[in-house]
C-alpha cells in the first residue's frame, strides 16, 4: 500500500510538472505574440528635425524583399533610412518611393557589393557618416541568402570553392565587418537586428553551408549582445529566425506558413524589447518551428529531406523556364 501511494505521488508530481511546463510555454507564446508591446520608439530621438539629431536606421540588402519591408516599416515609425545595396538604379527607385510616402524622413544610399567584402570600403563609408554627423541608432543586418549562387538547393559536393566563399561573404563576412565598423560610432540606445533562418535550428539538407552560416549569425548575435551589455553599452542585439517569406527570389512561395516581407518586418519590430536574444518574428513560423523541433530526430530529418528535395525540383523547373525565355 505504501509503495502504491508513493508511486501515485510520483506520477502526480510528474503530471503537474509536465502541465506546468506546457502552460508556461503557452503563456510565453501568447505574451510574445499578442500581449507584448514593442519598445522601438525608444530608439527615436525626441527631436528629429535637425540633421545631427535624426534617428538613422541602416538596412543592408534594402533594394527588395525583407530589407525593403524593414525600410518601409522603420520609415513609417519616423526613422530616416540608409539603404544599402549593389544596384544604384534599384536603390534610387526605393529612395524615391520612401520620400514620396514618408516626406518627413531623410534618406542616404550605401552602394557596395558584398562579394568580395571590403573592410576598407566599409570603414570608409562609416567614417563618412561620422564626418557628416550621421549617427546610426538601428542596424538591420538583412543581407544574406544564396543570391550569389544558383540554384539555391543543391548537394554540398556540387558547390565550387567560389560558391562556398560567396555564401560565407554574403551571410557572415559582410554583416560581421559592417557591425564591427559601425558599433563604435552608433548613437545609444542602439538596436542591432541580425537576420537568421529556421535552418539554424533544424537540419538544412541541400543548404548545408547556408545553414551553417545562419547558425553562426544566431550564436554571434547572442554572444555580442551579452558582451555589449557586460561592457555597459545600451545596445539591444536580437537574432531573428525567419521561415519562408515571399521575396524577389521566392515569388513562387505560397501557403499558410508563408508571409510577405512587410509582415515579417512588422512582426520583427513588434518584438523589440521582449528581452529575448533570439526570436521567431512571425507567430506562424514560430508555431511550425516549435512543432518540428519537438519531433524525434529521425522524423525531423525525413521531413526536412523531403521538403528540401521538393524545393530543389521546383528550383530546377524555374531555371529551365527562365532559360527557355532567354
Amino acid at each position: 500500500m505504501a509503495s502504491s501511494s508513493a508511486l501515485t505521488g510520483i506520477l502526480a508530481a510528474l503530471g503537474i510538472s509536465i502541465a506546468t511546463y506546457y502552460a508556461y510555454n503557452i503563456i510565453s507564446f501568447l505574451h510574445l505574440y499578442i500581449l507584448h508591446r514593442s519598445t522601438i520608439s525608444r530608439y527615436l530621438a525626441s527631436d528629429s528635425s535637425a540633421s545631427e539629431t535624426r534617428s538613422w536606421a541602416l538596412i543592408t540588402g534594402a533594394s527588395d524583399g525583407i530589407g525593403l519591408g524593414f525600410a518601409h516599416e522603420l520609415a513609417s515609425h519616423g526613422f530616416s533610412i540608409i539603404l544599402h545595396g549593389r544596384s544604384p538604379t534599384k536603390l534610387a527607385a526605393v529612395e524615391t518611393a520612401l520620400k514620396t510616402q514618408y516626406p518627413k524622413i531623410s534618406t542616404r544610399l550605401f552602394i557596395l557589393d558584398v562579394y568580395p567584402s571590403s573592410a576598407s570600403a566599409i570603414d570608409d563609408y562609416v567614417r563618412g557618416l561620422a564626418n557628416d554627423g550621421v549617427r546610426v541608432c538601428v542596424l538591420v543586418n538583412n543581407v544574406g541568402g544564396s543570391a550569389l549562387t544558383s540554384p539555391t538547393f543543391r548537394p554540398f559536393t556540387s558547390l565550387t570553392a567560389v560558391d562556398v566563399q560567396k555564401l560565407f561573404e554574403l551571410n557572415v563576412g559582410f554583416p560581421t565587418l559592417l557591425t564591427r565598423a559601425l558599433l563604435p560610432v552608433m548613437r545609444e540606445p542602439a538596436l542591432v537586428l541580425n537576420l537568421g533562418s529556421a535552418v539554424a535550428r533544424v537540419p538544412g539538407p541541400l543548404l548545408t553551408v547556408y545553414a551553417g552560416c545562419k547558425a553562426f549569425n544566431m550564436s554571434w548575435s547572442r554572444s555580442l549582445g551579452v558582451e555589449l551589455r557586460a561592457e555597459g553599452r545600451q545596445v539591444e542585439v536580437m537574432g531573428l529566425l525567419v521561415g519562408e517569406v515571399q521575396s524577389s527570389q521566392h515569388r513562387d512561395l505560397e501557403g499558410p506558413f508563408v508571409c510577405t516581407s512587410r509582415v515579417l518586418a512588422r512582426s520583427a519590430l513588434n518584438k523589440i524589447g521582449c528581452g529575448k536574444h533570439t526570436v521567431v518574428p512571425w507567430w506562424r513560423h514560430a508555431a511550425i518551428l516549435a512543432l518540428v523541433e519537438r519531433l524525434p530526430d529521425a522524423l525531423q530529418d525525413r521531413i526536412m529531406v523531403g521538403s528540401s528535395t521538393t524545393r530543389m525540383e521546383i528550383d530546377k523547373r524555374l531555371l529551365e523556364m527562365q532559360k527557355r525565355h532567354l
